[in-house]
């Protein structure tokens, strides 16, 4: 949160630099830059000739705004470089860059996405101190925009949902890692690049990309032990023994189900597993199956999962007493399973972290009778009730209910207020 917001001239500094900040001649107390000593140096060496400067403090960080000369183009960069207040060292920077200037793996993979038709918007270069360099395509088509964060070897990081064109970036600014992470990476993934390390509440959580070009995130506790490495893992990429196993339960696709998505987890006191996501008309259910094929449910332990502090504080100011389980991005979004008042529920958060919903299940003897008459004096009440959500957003709250025709194979979601008022589909 930023407690507060000053804005100094490159003009005003270097002249409190050379001058010592005399009084002006009107008797007005003289111009002072509000980040430290130790950051204005960091920044005169890293930067020399850098023009337009102008500082922000934001918490514990110092943020300048500011152009610099490129030798390769011979024209002026609008630029963007974080430090910490306290002793000045840098932690980050963000450059405008060309389109035609990203690497070719980055264009390739862009041009072969599902992205290549939108309109590039904007490109962005992120450095940051002991972490691979990211590249955020900013693309925007009928009015949906997307932030496209690539690595420089091509592989899609994430994509987020942008939803008002704000780009802070400081949620990437690294964590510190113990040393004994650092080597286990390198161990257990030699040549392993690392592209964000977040560390809360005990944990930290490193995104990495392997030799192979294989996006991961391992997570170690406090004493830099590590817990547990994620993978996400295509459909194809199943292993037969996995698929016989899923296709031979309850919950195959023959049933019904789904496959939404696909998680592979290495743990350090679990062995190892697939966990497969499904849907359905019957709820949601997370299977664990291991390579040998032994199946079973897949229960969330809790407590485990870092997100962003805005995050965070979004989570306990809507949900107090939340405790989350566990995170994902999807379609864009920061989707974060938590379990609050004994249930689980999901909430999603756009590319800037803001709160866009939280919904979960709710089971039809929960429905108001307000609600319940609503429905049954629709045009749908003949169809078959497929589920129901509560969905809260920060426009309104409502009852979901996931209809079909069969007669038609025809679905509809129909949003009704707790007062019973249908609010459309």
């Amino acid at each position: 949160m930023w407690k507060y917001t000053f804005f100094v001239s490159a003009l005003a500094v270097s002249t409190c630099i050379a001058t010592g900040c005399s009084d002006d001649e009107d008797g007005r107390p003289p111009v002072t830059n509000p980040v430290s000593a130790e950051v204005q140096a960091s920044f005169a060496e890293q930067f020399p000739g850098a023009r337009d400067v102008e500082w922000e403090v934001r918490g514990t960080y110092a943020v300048a705004d500011f152009s610099y000369a490129d030798s390769q183009s011979g024209g002026w960069v609008s630029s963007t470089a974080w430090y910490s207040q306290t002793d000045g060292t840098w932690l980050m920077s963000e450059y405008d860059l060309r389109f035609e200037r990203l690497p070719e793996a980055v264009k390739t993979a862009f041009q072969q996405s599902e992205y290549a038709g939108w309109h590039v918007d904007d490109v962005d270069l992120i450095r940051r101190d002991g972490v691979t360099l990211l590249y955020v395509v900013e693309v925007e088509q009928g009015g949906q925009e997307m932030d496209l964060y690539y690595a420089e070897d091509g592989v899609l990081v994430k994509a987020l949902a942008d939803t008002d064109g704000r780009h802070d970036y400081s949620d990437l600014i690294p964590a510190t890692p113990t040393g004994s992470v650092q080597e286990f990476i390198q161990s257990r993934y030699p040549g392993a690049r690392i592209v964000e390390i977040d560390a809360d509440d005990g944990l930290t959580e490193v995104e990495l990309i392997d030799a192979d070009h294989v996006l991961r995130e391992a997570v170690f506790n406090r004493s830099g032990e590590w817990l547990y490495t994620q993978t996400e893992v295509r459909r194809a990429d199943l292993p037969a023994t996995v698929t016989d196993a899923w296709n031979a339960s309850e919950y195959a696709a023959a049933n019904g189900y789904r496959l939404d998505d696909i998680d592979y987890y290495e743990t350090a006191s679990d062995g190892n597993y697939y966990r497969l996501e499904l849907e359905s008309r019957y709820g949601d259910v997370k299977l664990k199956v291991t390579p040998d094929g032994d199946l079973s449910l897949f229960t969330p332990t809790g407590g485990g999962t870092i997100v962003a502090d805005t995050v965070d504080e979004a989570i306990q100011r809507l949900c107090p007493g939340a405790i989350v389980i566990e995170k994902d991005y999807d379609d864009g979004y920061l989707e974060v399973e938590i379990r609050h008042e004994g249930r689980e529920k999901e909430m999603l958060f756009n590319g800037q972290n803001d709160w866009v919903l939280t919904r979960w299940d709710v089971a039809y003897r929960e429905l108001p009778e307000a609600v319940l008459t609503a429905f049954r004096q629709s045009e749908y009440a003949q169809w078959e009730l497929d589920g129901i959500t509560y969905t809260q957003t920060p426009t309104g709250e409502w009852y979901v209910l996931e209809v079909e025709d069969y007669r038609t194979d025809t679905d509809r979601y129909l949003r009704i207020t707790p007062g019973g008022e249908i609010a459309g589909l």
